[in-house]
């Protein structure tokens, strides 16, 4: 494929704001449809509003607490056609003061209703619960019942899906510009689904601060928006928190503490790590700047719901985030001698009371972000001890899923980070939930990382089983989002529904309950199929690669390869900085968790089961022909599974083009069907996305991650390589066995059986030397004067994925990424006379390495290196590894 084509599509700009209609759609009130004959059968109370309702307000609630609310009770009734009448069907609301906080009471006879509750946020659900009776049922009636419900999940928190995320490339920070994300049609929808927190980002450096004068500069305009933005979500009771992850580190990154303030303020340096220095809190100073923040934060916006603060993992800077086995070990002279369920007991009471003195209703949720953590390591006893002191009055939070466990294809898999695939939780998260009393759930309500370029995924039955986990827990907050997975609709309806009690006593009733008032009659039908959705959403690899970078996200614009490049697969969460075209390095979405015949496997068998879903969805279109939402919602569905479509194409396109050039199989005719189909998938999408201006955007990258006119290039791309590509394609080809290093070009070294060679390659100019050997079930790699000397060493099992690496520090220590493995691998490091012996199980290769042809390999320091390195631009998982800076590892016999 043409080099410029390729670097052409890469540079195609992204649609306008305009374009984004989806803005628009957010801002505007909802369209209520009721055509005759496709509502639900409602009982006794047949035709009960005939003659129209009339509404008895007897709640005493200032009219600013449900004025919004009773405005959405009339337009549900306008669009039925139900006019307010005195002396018609009486529909009553009353307070009732032994009802708890947030809980109603509705009861609806063919004679009359009654709306009670003790607070206006119950009365505010209560209204909400009675639309959707009314919204169900056929005519001018309401489904008949008596319900009580209240909320478990006390604090329902998202986000603004269309914010701006205040984070590198863009550093957008909502708080400085006139732009209003908080339009009133756009509370009222996550109103509507239960949604009764927003979470926004701020830094302590927006904050003034008497030990860093410099900050806070333009406090007075961000608290003053902050102010509006939580008078406008109370109109309808959604709380404002304010997300952070304080302290900073000191360094030079983005948002971080200047390394100039490290020499004026040592008592707050707690020591370095490589381009990085740990901010202490064990000092009276650092206790004093973590306070004071808030403290002012929370005076000049009265009314804020809360803080959610990260206080381990992502950018936390505190001493005490790494002190974690395995991590970047700090040694604080005064943090490393305290326990740290100390320490994070000392900081969580210290932020709770910081913002309780102005608010004393404020909710501090500390969470810790262990995204990386595996039930049962070392790591996961660490947390279970750091957290054993926290305070009561402060709620705790922990990812549901992250570090849990799954059987695919008859082997456990590590679920990292966020899923929406898997029902979880880990039992980490289980442990927390049973000695923390005011446990929080991080979880991804709408979407996750597994698919975040849609605005949700409907797959509600997933959704049952982890609410259904954390009734059980009793857990009395959720963190919903992260900066996608936030999108109105049905996921979040399903969130806000199951947050409530009595709990729903089987996902098939809970699924028809959350239906009838959208489908309507046709219920039954949706829910079949949401329940094939589900079934084949679960069989999602369990891999976090496979999340962070597709191909699910955006396989349908990346182009396909019939000659191989070794160019890089895109992040998915971000659009700058990045190539944003994806090439054929297949391997570095598995990584070493799933080979790429068990990829395909699961994906075959997720697209299958959701294909059938799609088609009983299309069956209605007909029936909803006039209502623009129903036929979205068949729309994405449809969406979705041409991703799936695609993704198991590209699969297998790269599995056939591989087995071609490896095993000598002339596979052109099937890769040129997978191309033709793709023709058509991207062809498909792109007249959706015509119609539906959320398909493609990713809310953490800030852009679309494909959109009408990329899908229309990759379309030109993709002729291309049935045009040119493949009728100059010659299955002998010589650079066929160059590139599978059957016949290797470019540095190269034998690998003998039992015992090293007497000859040592050189790695570059750094005195070191190295060899290597193995056996039947080792490769051991020997190197000479490597002491007092940083290194690291890459074996690049097979083409296009990436490397296992291993890093020496100065002292001799190995660090071993662990996230890109299923089951961390155990080395055997040996050392004497100046020389190290790293003995690796070939084990760890299986499945990865093809049997007869070499491994690639460089050992490198700096830019100096056996082979000279020349190190891409570092991307979260694979770092900075560049296959073209390695040469061939030759193995004496056959392995």
């Amino acid at each position: 494929m043409n080099r410029k084509d390729i670097e052409a599509f890469s540079q195609i700009p992204q649609p306008p704001r305009e374009a984004m209609t989806f803005i628009d759609d957010l801002r505007s009130a909802p369209v209520y449809l009721f055509p005759e004959g496709t509502g639900c059968p409602a009982g006794v109370t047949r035709e009960c509003m005939r003659y129209g309702a009339e509404l008895r307000v007897e709640y005493p609630a200032a009219e600013e607490e449900l004025e919004t609310a009773f405005l959405s009770l009339r337009r549900v009734l306008q669009a039925k056609g139900i006019p307010e009448r005195p002396g018609s069907y009486p529909i009553r609301f009353q307070q009732d003061g032994s009802l708890l906080a947030e809980e109603y009471f509705v009861s609806a006879t063919a004679e009359s209703c009654v709306v009670k509750a003790s607070d206006s946020a119950g009365m505010r659900r209560g209204i909400y619960f009675l639309e959707d009776r009314i919204r169900e049922a056929e005519g001018p009636a309401l489904t008949a019942g008596e319900w009580k419900r209240r909320p478990f999940v006390k604090h329902r928190i998202s986000r603004c899906f269309f914010g701006p995320t205040y984070r590198p490339p863009f550093f957008i920070d909502e708080l400085t510009n006139d732009i209003d994300y908080y339009p009133g049609e756009y509370l009222d929808k996550l109103a509507h689904e239960g949604v009764n927190g927003l979470w926004l980002t701020m830094y302590f450096q927006d904050i003034p601060s008497r030990i860093f004068p410099e900050y806070g500069r333009d406090a007075g305009i961000r608290f003053e928006k902050l102010r509006r933005t939580v008078r406008s979500c109370a109109r309808y009771g959604i709380k404002v928190y304010i997300f952070f992850s304080e302290p900073k580190m000191f360094g030079d990154i983005p948002f971080s503490v200047p390394w100039a303030e490290a020499e004026q303020h040592p008592e707050l340096f707690g020591g370095s790590c490589g381009h990085s220095g740990f901010f202490c809190t064990s000092t009276v100073a650092g206790r004093n700047y973590m306070a004071e923040a808030l403290d002012r934060l929370f005076t000049a916006v009265p009314g804020l719901g809360g803080v959610i603060n990260i206080m381990f993992g992502e950018d936390n800077g505190a001493c005490v985030s790494h002190m974690f086995p395995g991590g970047a070990r700090c040694r604080c002279p005064r943090c490393s001698r305290r326990d740290p369920a100390e320490i994070y007991q000392e900081l969580a009471s210290l932020m709770t009371a910081a913002i309780r003195r102005a608010n004393p209703d404020a909710e501090f949720i500390g969470w810790f972000y262990a995204s990386e953590q595996r039930d049962g390591s070392a790591l996961m006893e660490y947390l279970e001890h750091a957290t054993s002191r926290w305070p009561q009055e402060s709620g705790i939070m922990f990812n549901f899923e992250s570090g849990g466990t799954l059987e695919q294809l008859g082997k456990k898999r590590y679920v990292f980070d966020y899923s929406l695939a898997y029902p979880g939780p880990s039992e980490l998260f289980r442990y927390i939930a049973a000695h923390h009393p005011r446990t929080a759930a991080k979880i991804q309500v709408g979407c996750s990382h597994e698919d975040a370029s849609v605005p949700f995924i409907p797959v509600p039955g997933n959704l049952y089983e982890k609410y259904s986990t954390m009734h059980k827990l009793g857990i009395y907050a959720v963190m919903q989002c992260w900066y996608f997975g936030n999108y109105p609709g049905l996921m979040n309806r399903a969130a806000g529904e199951l947050s409530f009690e009595p709990f729903p006593p089987s996902e098939e009733a809970f699924l028809l309950m959350l239906a009838r008032p959208v489908w309507r009659r046709y219920a039954p039908e949706a829910v079949a199929a949401w329940k094939h959705f589900a079934e084949g959403y679960r069989q999602f690899p369990g891999n976090i690669a496979f999340e962070w970078y597709g191909p699910l996200h955006h396989s349908i614009v990346w182009p396909l390869h019939l000659f191989p490049v070794d160019a890089p697969i895109a992040p998915s969460w971000i659009l700058k900085n990045f190539p944003e075209v994806s090439g054929d390095r297949i391997g570095e979405c598995l990584v070493f968790q799933h080979t790429l015949e068990e990829a395909l496997i699961l994906c075959r068998r997720m697209y299958e089961s959701w294909r059938k879903g799609v088609e009983i969805l299309a069956a209605l279109r007909t029936y909803f022909a006039d209502d623009p939402a129903r036929i979205a919602d068949i729309n994405l569905a449809e969406a979705i599974s041409l991703q799936m479509r695609s993704t198991v194409n590209l699969l297998e396109f790269y599995s056939l083009r591989e087995e071609m050039f490896f095993e000598h199989k002339d596979h052109r005719q099937a890769m040129e069907k997978i191309v033709l189909d793709e023709i058509g998938n991207t062809e498909a999408m792109k007249h959706l996305c015509e119609q539906d201006s959320r398909l493609g955007y990713h809310s953490e990258a800030e852009g679309y991650l494909f959109f009408p006119e990329k899908l229309d290039a990759r379309i030109g791309l993709l002729r291309y390589l049935l045009e040119v590509d493949f009728p100059k394609f010659r299955p002998d080809a010589p650079f066929i066995a160059e590139y599978t290093g059957e016949r290797p070009v470019g540095p190269q070294t034998l690998c003998r059986r039992g015992s090293p060679s007497g000859e040592m390659e050189k790695v570059g100019g750094t005195g070191m030397r190295w060899t290597s050997w193995y056996d039947a079930g080792e490769l051991a790699i020997v190197i000479d004067g490597c002491g007092g000397r940083e290194f690291s060493v890459e074996i690049e099992p097979c083409r296009l994925w990436p490397p296992l690496r291993i890093d020496f520090d100065r002292t001799g220590e190995p660090y071993l990424y662990p996230l890109i493995f299923r089951e961390l691998p155990v080395f055997r490091y040996e050392r004497g006379n100046g020389r190290l012996t790293i003995r690796i199980p070939l084990k760890t290769f299986d499945g990865f390495h093809r049997r007869g042809f070499p491994m690639r390999i460089n050992i490198w320091s700096g830019t100096d290196g056996w082979v000279r390195r020349e190190p891409w631009e570092n991307r979260l998982l694979h770092r900075d590894y560049n296959p073209e800076c390695a040469g061939w590892l030759i193995f004496e016999q056959e392995i």
